[in-house]
């Protein structure tokens, strides 16, 4: 019996169905369909380089590249790529859908940023999209139906995969009301863990979660849904250069603006719906080491063409690179917030972080720079509070482990006990805050409308005065105004010597 046993096994991997796909994937392009300068410090002679990277038709060609060397591909793209660039807000992510359709992923995950222009645009989108659009944990409550597919099944050399679309559960909070005002987004786990035997019903080999809820996220639902196979994520613009690895499963994700192509390569045992190996990579989109697609090169030129002159007018120059802080001040969160102010005429001005969309190297400065640092096209509000609720609103930031605002006209002051940082000091145009008096603010009408994210509080509508102007109109009076610019760190926020 013993014998006829290892027989059996013996026989029985010999006989295993094993076969090989690859799953190709980007997220969080962000209507970057041009490719894009970057700076890389070279360790070897310490000396800094710079390379262009990405664009619509560099990554098309690494994406057929792959396809090329191998026709066992599955192509997925992980959400957000609408908004960052002025086409994507000028044809309200039409050139997107029109690209996508050229890069034809097999399905795609709709981000948050999808809705900046609304929920019957995504509606539209959806329609001409010639690719499946997935969000599993997304009802229209007005319809009463899924807002989109929740899953599709692809067979790929003999592997039947379920691909589960999920997006992230702080869409509200991400998101103008207005925008996704009629729409419920349902538990992740729960939404999974109810499709899960609708996928072995069709008899399925893999299952694949295509997310839109960042790495952390994925990482919780790995441990909530032990049949998910494999993860491939966005939305927190990640690149996991080395794959995650929760509860036995690869967790990944590709940075964002298509500086990489994510590669994972698997073998999968049919018979036993088991994923024998796995190895996942990230391919940088050099422009210089592949010719983009003339096709789609040719398409996002196209859509480029409606503001090219416009766009490429240089009205100022940089004399040091703007770079941005999502945990604590930065310089460019400096400039933005002190233009803002000048503007408004306020005590203090206050930006999200994540409001703020590009970095820029020393250089010229045109006006698709600031469409494309400032892309949301959010308008300018004022509101006054009492120094004590000041003080609330700054130690609510304090407590955001990320998109922490930019300031001006104020300095904060923490102290660091244990890993919280607590308030300590307070000042308004250097002088320490007085609980009673009334300060001034302007901010952007997206973060008084999460006021309570932000900064604990309520503002109501009444206490809010619209300014009636765009935000990165703002920003293209001050650098045509200011000419040449020099931002710096001037210690706005920092952590007490005392």
């Amino acid at each position: 019996m013993k014998i006829f046993t290892f027989l059996s096994l013996v026989v029985s991997i010999l006989n295993a169905q094993q076969s090989e796909i690859t799953i190709l994937h980007w997220n969080d392009l962000h209507s970057q369909n041009l490719p894009f300068q970057i700076k890389s410090k070279n360790r070897t002679t310490n000396t800094d380089t710079t390379f262009f990277v990405g664009g619509s038709a560099t990554l098309a060609s690494y994406i057929k590249k792959y396809k090329s060397e191998s026709p066992n591909v599955l192509v997925l793209n992980a959400g957000d790529d609408f908004q960052g660039s002025p086409i994507s807000t000028i044809t309200k992510g039409r050139s997107q859908i029109e690209l996508m359709n050229l890069l034809s992923p097999d399905a795609m995950q709709l981000g948050n940023h999808e809705f900046d222009y609304g929920s019957e645009n995504v509606t539209k989108s959806i329609t001409a999209s010639k690719f499946t659009v997935l969000a599993a944990n997304l009802f229209d409550a007005k319809s009463k139906k899924n807002f989109a597919d929740r899953y599709t099944i692809k067979t790929i050399n003999n592997v039947k995969i379920g691909v589960i679309g999920l997006i992230t559960e702080e869409l509200h909070a991400l998101s103008l009301p207005e925008n996704v005002k009629d729409l419920e987004v349902k538990k992740i786990s729960e939404t999974v863990n109810a499709i899960i035997p609708e996928l072995k019903k069709q008899k399925v080999d893999l299952i694949v979660a295509l997310t839109h809820v960042g790495v952390e996220g994925d990482s919780m639902l790995a441990l909530a849904s032990p049949d998910i196979d494999i993860i491939v994520g966005g939305h927190s613009h990640t690149p996991l250069f080395k794959p995650k690895r929760v509860n036995g499963f690869l967790i990944t994700q590709a940075g964002s603006r298509g500086r990489w192509l994510g590669k994972i390569d698997i073998t999968v045992d049919v018979q036993r719906d088991t994923v024998v190996k796995s190895y996942s990579e990230l391919i940088e989109c050099r422009s210089a080491d592949i010719t983009p697609d003339p096709i789609v090169a040719a398409k996002a030129e196209e859509f480029e063409s409606l503001a090219a002159k416009e766009l490429d007018e240089q009205i100022g120059e940089l004399r040091s690179d703007w770079v941005r802080n999502s945990k604590g001040e930065s310089n460019l969160g400096n400039w933005i917030c002190d233009a803002m102010r000048e503007y408004a005429k306020t005590d203090i001005a206050i930006q999200n972080s994540g409001g703020i969309r590009k970095e820029l190297l020393a250089g010229p400065i045109k006006v698709r720079d600031l469409w494309e640092i400032s892309p949301f096209g959010n308008t300018l509000v004022t509101f006054s509070v009492n120094g004590a609720t000041l003080r609330t609103m700054m130690q609510n930031q304090l407590s955001m482990s990320d998109d922490f605002c930019q300031v001006s006209g104020l300095t904060i002051v923490y102290k660091n006990n244990n890993g919280a940082l607590l308030l300590h000091n307070l000042k308004v145009h250097n002088q320490l805050v007085i609980d009673t008096k009334q300060y001034s603010i302007v901010t952007n009408n997206y973060v008084a409308a999460q006021s309570k994210k932000y900064f604990n509080i309520e503002i109501p509508a009444s206490d809010i005065t619209p300014l009636n102007i765009i935000d990165r109109d703002i920003l293209l009076e001050a650098v045509k105004k200011q000419k040449v610019i020099n931002s710096v760190i001037e210690g706005r926020i920092k952590e007490t010597e005392e």
